[in-house]
């Protein structure tokens, strides 16, 4: 019985989590447009020219993540 509900836990937390990294993603290629945005089970990894400096400028990209923990 634990078990049981040891386990629906986990794959609940996991396709939260899943969920969660979508809706960054989708966010993230509003904002750029161009570039390359690739979606991996704990991280969101961003591609492209320019991205660096447009990171550091832009600081609604610096906080995005905030609500990912």
């Amino acid at each position: 019985m634990m078990d049981a509900l040891l386990s629906r836990g986990e794959r609940l937390a996991t396709e939260a989590q899943r969920r969660k990294m979508a809706e960054v993603a989708g966010q993230l290629r509003a904002m750029f447009g161009g570039g390359s945005i690739e979606v991996e089970e704990t991280r969101v990894l961003v591609r492209g020219c320019g991205m660096i400096k447009r990171w550091l400028i832009d600081p609604s990209l610096r906080f995005l993540a905030g609500g990912v923990k």
